[in-house]
C-alpha cells in the first residue's frame, strides 16, 4: 500500500434507548486482533458513507441500519494503513448481533470496560457518545473554555466535556488540533466548517430552536444550542 494513500473508513456509532453503544472485537487475521472499536469497514468505490456502513454492518454483524447521519470525520495514520474515519451515529436499526466473523460483541457505556482494550482512536472518542443533543442552560456536563483558542487550555475537571465557541473556520481547526470535544457555531458558519460535508469536531449549531434538532443533524451536526 501507497504511503500516501489515504483510506476511507465508515464507523458505526450505535446507540440504544439507554445510551449504550455498539462495540466489538477485531477478528483473528486482521491488524490489531483482539482489540475493540466501533464497527464498520472500508467504503468501496461508488458507495456514500451510510451505504458502506450499512453492508459492513450486516456482513460482519447481521445488524440492518435503517439511518444515519454524520458526526464528525478525522484522519489517524496506523503502522499499517493511513485511514480517515468517517463516524457517523444512528439510533435507528434492527438486531442484537451475530458474530458471523468469530468476534466478540456488545453494548456499553461510556464507563464500562471492555473485555479487551479499546483501539486508542475509540477509547479517546467513546466519552463523546454521551453528548447531550440538546445544549440546555441547565447542563453541567459541559464548559466552554473562554480564552480556549488563544491560549493553554486548562481543563475543568468537574465538567465531563470541554469545547469551545468558533466564529472563524480557521477558530474550528485550532479547536480540532486542540482536541477539543465539541465546538459551538452560528448557523451561518455551519456549512463552511464542514470538510466534505462533514463536521470536524462533534458541533453544536447555536440559536436554533431544539424542535429542530433532528434537520440540523441531518447536516451533520451533534446537537443545537437553543437561545
Amino acid at each position: 500500500m501507497s504511503e500516501d494513500k489515504v483510506v476511507d473508513v465508515a464507523v458505526g456509532v450505535l446507540i440504544r434507548e439507554n445510551g449504550k453503544v455498539l462495540l466489538s472485537s477485531r477478528p483473528a487475521g486482521k491488524p490489531y486482533a483482539g482489540y475493540w472499536e466501533f464497527p464498520g469497514g472500508k467504503v468501496e468505490e461508488g458507495e456514500t458513507v451510510h451505504e458502506a456502513l450499512a453492508r459492513e454492518l450486516d456482513e460482519e454483524l447481521g445488524i440492518k441500519l435503517a439511518d444515519s447521519f454524520p458526526w464528525f470525520v478525522m484522519e489517524h495514520r496506523y503502522e499499517h494503513a493511513h485511514v480517515r474515519l468517517h463516524f457517523r451515529r444512528s439510533r435507528e436499526f434492527i438486531g442484537d448481533g451475530q458474530a458471523r466473523e468469530g468476534q466478540e460483541f456488545g453494548f456499553y457505556g461510556a464507563e464500562e470496560r471492555t473485555p479487551g482494550l479499546l483501539l486508542p482512536v475509540d477509547q479517546a472518542i467513546i466519552k463523546r457518545v454521551d453528548l447531550p443533543d440538546v445544549w440546555e442552560d441547565s447542563t453541567e456536563i459541559l464548559t466552554l473554555s473562554e480564552n480556549a483558542l488563544h491560549a493553554t487550555v486548562v481543563r475543568d475537571r468537574k465538567c465531563r466535556f470541554v469545547g469551545t465557541r468558533a466564529g472563524t473556520l480557521d477558530d474550528v481547526l485550532k479547536a480540532v488540533a486542540m482536541d477539543f470535544d465539541f465546538v459551538i457555531v452560528k448557523p451561518e458558519l455551519f456549512e463552511a466548517s464542514l470538510k466534505n460535508g462533514e463536521p470536524r469536531l462533534p458541533t453544536y449549531v447555536e440559536g436554533v430552536p431544539a424542535a429542530d434538532l433532528r434537520v440540523w443533524q441531518d447536516k451533520g451536526a451533534h446537537g443545537v444550542k437553543p437561545c
